[in-house]
């Protein structure tokens, strides 16, 4: 694989990682850029996270007790 490619796809795991989305609100708050569009992008991923793996986890729970 070359260079090139491996760039391609790290810039795109980058744009929809959700912790370049809380890296971005935490940077436009310390240096005074834009924080809405990355806070919301963090506050989603977060409640994606919740709804996905929260039944699994209870699920586990109620299955090893």
């Amino acid at each position: 694989m070359t260079l090139a490619i491996e760039a391609v796809g790290l810039q795109a795991w980058v744009r929809v990682n959700p912790v370049t989305a809380l890296a971005g609100a935490s940077r436009g708050l310390m240096l005074g850029g834009p924080v809405a569009t990355p806070a919301w992008h963090s506050i989603a991923w977060s409640i994606a996270i919740t709804v996905v793996f929260a039944p699994l986890a209870v699920r586990r729970y109620r299955h090893i007790g």
